[in-house]
């Protein structure tokens, strides 16, 4: 309609024309309501009368409006004029980067400058599922500055459907000339193969478009450009650019890489988001693109899970993109990036999958807090959580990654990516790690202090596997990793009594056969394989990688991949996982779970805290209630010591110090001793000690097996005798634990409760009529009640699963912690006979799975029953990133 000078179109008036296009005419103008000088776009009155343009410029608008970001032109109003519409937008002063490029290549560096621009524009966009569909030079300005904005966001379609799962994009792409007024829906030599063959769009696409745009500003010639656009589109579908790197042009091989990433027809074989690309490119700004290059995250107000999903995506994209690249380099180069999270986003075990395109990880539940197995596909914008992996721990995938398998409440289990419910394979204890073999054979430790044993993936064959070639002196075998022959496996062997003694604790290699065990190396840690090379945490600290020759069992001159890498020493577990192709995966942190004793009310309420926030666990209040008797461990020194937590206010009492650990106090009903378990450098034993701490401590009994283990579990009224846990030596899963009765004077132990399945916990009652304790006999943990001193009969308490009883002060009332971390009450009635109500739920206690396999109790009761002393995680003032090293087994350049 052309508008002339000084003409108004509402509160604005026309300085002069600034360009047209297929879309509509621009022009300059002033704001007089703000003083401003604004950009004035508006529809041709040509196509006023066409509803499909209308309905275009309109969704522009909306979609523009929206997209408030630095790289995108900003949109202040909408109106119209004379029927027809206007969009008005900020005034920019510059040129289109198609200015740019007609004189020629853009240097390297302002390549990458501009890139990182256009992808972090092009990732706002698709954060508010909003694709471009025509990104090319015409549509990137580049300001006076050398900003970058994103313009003509009129072919833009939301790919968010309103319940927020991806939709399909509808309607057949058709290209022509760039210049054919109302025909264009993307710009042929531009759009990527599915936009070509009319397919759904996503946010892939742009990506394709983003490759193309870049290959220009760094070759100077368009990727595609041919003699017609049905050449062009041809092109597209079956031909790759020319080589980029050119003797006379030379472009660094990682940033060659990244557009052919770009460029790939199949968009699962290219990066999968633009943040990840921003993020990608980023890390070639510093002088020296091929040394290993750091970048974070701004965080932001995202819900935690969320976080975890973003860590995932931009760290498994951000390496997948080169260690996947259709044209590797001839040399593999060494990169390295940490993702920074914040939030409750905490990631503990973690693996990849043997391809590296998959992630499993530990990480708790956004709104419970209970730790929940979820897997990140390589690229993929999100995480998923698997359902029915509440508490799971310790995740492997299965040789062709189509299940994970994990431990949880009790059990080795499976489950298919693909979806269904998780399947039993085994029972465990404690478990400490599996591998899942080329063969169809699972190694899996069930108990800490126990052997490996073997089953196979179907859940039959279930037998102890290492028990013929376990050292004297050894009391664990755990972390065993299968080799690619699916026969010979590492696994990690000592004491862990005393893993510091360099003579017993290390990785051997052994095959299924178990004839006989070989020493590769001495470290306390878990172990990784990839590539040919294991992986370890030496004696500095650092996570190293040594080649391995299985036939001679050797490892050569090992390299640092990390100078350092968190470690969980209460369990001997490092913070890193490795895929076959050499990515590694670590934590600088090993994310060992922080908490608080926190008072409840039977409703859940919170009423204050106990004392300093720790890794701690246990609680066990003393008779009088004025202390709490508590394991607190000392990372720095390997070592964990009860101490007598003041209630009211005193000071604290640490009332063990032996150089070895001791766990699980239990008060006497006096309080005048504490009977804990010592891990000791020989054997586990049952030890008493006086709470006023100026007596030795004397042992009462020890298990002749360094394999058995006893924990206490209350006293008699008299305080004569200690129920106790014992788990007999190498036999944890074909006939469990027992109930065992230990004078406190000290002698052999008296069976009280032994079944062919696993019991624990045994709780005397206040009146000293019961037990309440916790089995494994129906195939889910369970709280059953009998009579003491006899075990005469037998209740069961529990509905749905349940551990950790505990008693209310007057006999009337049992409370447990359910499957998902529920505390629930069970009313009692004893007067005539034995017999309970219905479960009730009180509130959530935020149960995890623990880690140590003397973790038994994550809280107690005050003796009326109306306050509860939680054990509560309490979340990190900070997360440390993780970070993932490409080609960390390959050869340091010279």
């Amino acid at each position: 309609m052309g508008l002339a000078s000084g003409a108004k179109l509402g509160p604005y008036e026309i300085l002069a024309p600034l360009g047209a296009g297929g879309m509509g005419e621009v022009y300059r103008a002033r704001d007089t309501r703000l003083g401003r000088e604004v950009a004035i776009k508006v529809l041709p009155e040509s196509f006023s009368s066409d509803p499909g343009r209308l309905h275009r410029f309109e969704q522009e608008a909306r979609t523009v409006a929206a997209l408030k970001h630095p790289n995108i032109l900003a949109v202040f109003d909408i109106g119209q004029h004379n029927g027809s519409p206007f969009l008005v937008s900020e005034l920019l002063e510059g040129e289109s980067l198609c200015a740019v490029l007609d004189r020629g290549a853009v240097p390297q560096r302002k390549a990458i400058e501009y890139g990182v621009q256009i992808a972090q524009g092009l990732a706002a966009a698709h954060d508010h599922g909003i694709v471009h569909r025509d990104l090319k030079p015409e549509n990137v300005f580049v300001t006076k500055d050398g900003r970058i904005k994103l313009l003509d966001f009129g072919l833009a379609k939301l790919i968010q459907a309103s319940d927020g799962v991806a939709a399909e994009v509808n309607g057949i792409t058709l290209t022509g000339s760039p210049t054919a007024a109302g025909v264009v829906m993307g710009t042929a030599g531009y759009m990527a193969p599915e936009q070509v063959r009319g397919a759904p769009v996503d946010p892939r696409t742009d990506i394709f478009a983003f490759g193309a745009v870049l290959y220009e500003m760094l070759s100077g010639q368009a990727a595609f450009r041919r003699d017609t656009p049905a050449e062009s589109m041809a092109a597209v579908l079956k031909e790759d650019p020319q080589e980029l790197s050119k003797p006379s042009h030379p472009v660094s091989p990682a940033l060659d890489r990244i557009v052919r990433r770009c460029l790939e027809k199949n968009p699962e074989e290219r990066f999968q988001s633009a943040k990840d690309l921003s993020f990608a490119l980023a890390s070639l700004s510093g002088s020296d693109t091929s040394a290993a290059s750091r970048a974070a995250l701004k965080p932001r107000n995202k819900p935690p899970v969320l976080w975890v999903a973003m860590l995932l995506a931009l760290a498994a994209v951000a390496v997948g993109a080169w260690l996947l690249a259709r044209r590797p380099a001839p040399t593999a180069e060494r990169l390295q990036f940490p993702i920074l999270v914040t939030g409750e986003g905490e990631v503990s075990h973690m693996a990849l999958s043997a391809d590296g395109k998959m992630l499993a990880f530990v990480s708790p539940d956004e709104k419970s807090a209970i730790s929940m197995l979820y897997v990140q596909r390589v690229g993929s914008p999100s995480a998923t959580v698997l359902a029915g992996t509440e508490g799971a721990s310790f995740p492997f995938w299965s040789p062709d990654d189509a299940y994970v398998a994990f431990f949880a409440h009790g059990k080795l289990l499976k489950l298919a990516v693909s979806g269904g419910p998780p399947q039993t394979l085994a029972s465990v204890t404690t478990a400490r790690g599996g591998s899942w073999g080329s063969k169809g054979v699972i190694i899996y430790a069930p108990v800490a202090s126990d052997v490996l044993w073997r089953v196979n993936a179907d859940g039959s064959g279930a037998a102890p596997l290492t028990a013929s070639i376990a050292g004297k002196q050894e009391n664990s075998h755990r972390w065993p990793v299968f080799l690619p022959d699916g026969d010979h496996f590492l696994f990690w062997a000592g004491n862990f009594q005393r893993a510091k003694d360099d003579r017993v604790s290390g990785i051997y290699i052994t095959s299924l056969a178990a004839r006989e065990k070989t020493l590769v190396t001495l470290t306390h840690f878990s172990l990784g394989y990839a590539a040919g090379n294991l992986l370890y945490v030496d004696d500095k600290g650092q996570l190293v990688a040594a080649p391995f020759d299985v036939s001679r069992a050797t490892a050569g001159e090992p390299r640092v991949i990390a100078t350092s890498v968190g470690v969980d020493p209460t369990v001997f577990w490092a913070a890193f996982t490795a895929a076959d192709n050499g990515t590694v995966v670590y934590n600088e942190n090993s994310q060992v779970v922080s908490s608080a004793l926190t008072w409840l009310d039977r409703t859940g309420k919170v009423l204050g805290r106990t004392g300093h926030s720790g890794v701690m666990a246990n609680p066990s209040i003393s008779p009088d209630g004025d202390h709490v008797a508590l394991d607190i461990a000392d990372l720095n020194a390997n070592n964990i010591d009860i101490w007598m937590v003041s209630l009211k206010g005193s000071a604290d009492t640490r009332l063990t110090f032996d150089p070895a650990s001791e766990v699980l106090g239990v008060w006497s009903r006096d309080g005048n001793a504490i009977a804990y378990t010592y891990l000791g450098s020989d054997a586990v034993s049952l030890r008493l000690k006086k709470t006023t701490g100026r007596e030795k401590e004397k042992t009462l009994f020890a298990p002749k097996d360094v394999f058995g283990e006893i924990f206490a579990n209350s006293w008699t009224l008299d305080d004569k005798q200690i129920l106790c846990t014992m788990v007999p030596a190498g036999v944890n899963v074909v006939r469990g634990s027992e109930l065992v009765l230990i004078p406190a004077s000290g002698g052999e132990p008296v069976s009280f409760l032994l079944t062919k399945d696993s019991v624990s916990s045994g709780q005397i009652s206040p009146d000293g009529k019961w037990v309440a304790y916790a089995s494994n006999e129906s195939g889910a943990w369970e709280i059953y009640v009998t009579t003491f001193p006899d075990a005469a009969g037998k209740w069961q308490v529990s509905r749905d699963g349940g551990n950790e009883p505990r008693w209310r002060g007057d006999s009337q009332e049992i409370f447990y912690v359910g499957p998902t971390g529920l505390l629930m009450a069970v009313p009692v009635d004893a007067k005539y006979a034995f017999s309970t109500g219905p479960p009730a739920p009180l509130f959530q206690t935020y149960r995890r799975a623990p880690l140590a396999s003397t973790d038994l109790f994550t809280y107690d009761v005050s003796k009326d029953g109306k306050r509860f002393l939680v054990n509560r995680h309490v979340k990190p003032d900070h997360l440390v990133p993780l970070t993932i090293v490409l080609h960390a087994t390959a050869n340091p350049p010279n």
